[in-house]
């Protein structure tokens, strides 16, 4: 298991970050394989030590990730990562709306990437991650960001989109998107058009993705006894359709994508807070 500390962002942030997050691990000759199947998570990486060698699905090419990478929600396995040495990730892990928001970058231009964190944020990112490799732990690391990030937030009035993405991800995609759209009084076209740029993807294929996690979720935490079980919960029309889309989604089947992802499927650390006026405090 891969252990994960995370603070939450203050007030100003929690429109945009999720949290800030650390991963750390030696696995010293260790190399896990981590598949990385669909997913609707946008973030910020800094690797603090070794990084994570990527291997491309279709070509097999093996390279190293970039020491600030910054990945978009992904609708297929693209790539699967390789852990090994000392694993030291600092990440920010943004809302479905926070990226394009704080950056006014339309997400589309995330989705199926992984960019170099310099390309697309300049040279700032550089100064922040010499600042980020100094701080002693995850609160200070977490505070570095906050300050950054903080400089760009605006406290926002009413989202219609974000609000439409947290109703999705609270429902696993289980929604339709003509309710979303009447719901936040926009029409139906309008709604998708918006909700492409904000997020990255259309909302029937964010909704896909999310199905498709909670499906996931459910086998892992062995919160379904059967696979028929999981299809139902999880708001598949049947098991055959669910295994369809994991083979869309992730490139193989339930059974053999959840054992793959075992031997690196993450715990999250009790007793971490969250970030108020720049400070942590314990919630």
């Amino acid at each position: 298991m891969f252990p994960v500390r995370r603070i939450r962002p203050s007030r100003l942030l929690a429109p945009y970050v999720k949290a800030f997050e650390e991963r750390s691990r030696r696995l010293d000759a260790t190399v896990v394989l981590r598949p990385l199947p669909a997913r609707t998570e946008q973030f910020l990486e800094f690797y603090l030590a070794d990084r994570y060698r990527v291997r491309d699905i279709a070509s097999g090419a093996v390279e190293a990730a970039p020491d600030i990478v910054l990945v978009g929600l992904q609708t297929y396995r693209r790539v699967d990562v390789l852990l090994g040495g000392d694993l030291n990730l600092f990440t920010i892990q943004f809302t479905p709306t926070g990226f394009s928001s704080l950056f006014g970058q339309a997400a589309a231009s995330l989705t199926d990437r992984a960019h170099d964190g310099r390309d697309v944020l300049g040279s700032e990112i550089a100064l922040i991650a010499e600042q980020l490799e100094a701080a002693p732990d995850l609160a200070a690391r977490a505070a570095i960001a906050e300050a950054w990030l903080g400089g760009r937030a605006i406290p926002l009035t009413a989202d219609p989109i974000a609000w439409a993405a947290r109703r999705m991800t609270a429902l696993h995609g289980s929604v339709r998107v003509a309710d979303l759209a009447e719901a936040v009084d926009l029409g139906e076209r309008q709604f998708e058009r918006r909700f492409t740029r904000a997020v990255g993807v259309s909302p029937k294929r964010y909704a896909r993705v999310l199905r498709f996690r909670e499906a996931l979720r459910l086998k892992a935490e062995g919160a379904e006894p059967s696979w028929a079980a999981v299809a139902q919960a999880a708001g598949y029309v049947d098991q055959a359709h669910m295994i369809h889309e994991f083979r869309a989604l992730a490139g193989d089947t339930p059974e053999r994508l959840l054992a793959t992802m075992a031997p690196a499927l993450e715990t999250v650390l009790p007793g971490v807070g969250n970030l108020q006026s720049g400070r942590n405090a314990t919630a």
